[in-house]
């Protein structure tokens, strides 16, 4: 059974249930909270684990960390990465002659083509 298949098959009256719950999958959470942020008027919210947490923003809105009662769980900003950073494949490479090469290779390109229009001007086309 997936985890998605599990939260479309639980049904909880939160309010009738004095167990901890978390707000994304609905699990009963034994024990300490992964994270627990007021929303105000005595009321908290939970998530049981790292990726339920990262789902608190559908529920409770991004910019939630003033409101975070465990900052002692997490003991600093942790770098967010997009992706794979990317590596500058020219180092040690000795860029100026790279770029020396690219430039003598597009003068002989050039030259390539001038010369051969001119050669083109001096066939005549013979008609069968």
């Amino acid at each position: 059974m997936s985890l998605s298949q599990k939260n479309e098959n639980v049904v909880v009256d939160e309010e009738d249930d004095n167990v901890i719950r978390c707000i994304h999958c609905k699990n009963e959470i034994v024990g300490k909270p992964w994270i627990s942020v007021g929303c105000g008027h005595d009321e908290v919210v939970y998530a049981c684990n790292y990726i339920c947490s990262n789902r608190l923003s559908f529920y409770i809105g991004s910019g939630y960390w003033e409101r975070v009662l465990n900052k002692e769980d997490f003991p600093g900003p942790r770098p967010v990465f997009h992706g794979k950073p990317r590596k500058d494949i020219t180092v040690n490479f000795g860029i100026d002659e790279i770029r020396r090469e690219i430039e003598e290779e597009d003068a002989r390109i050039e030259a390539l083509e001038n010369y051969d229009s001119d050669e083109s001007s001096n066939y005549e086309f013979m008609s069968p």
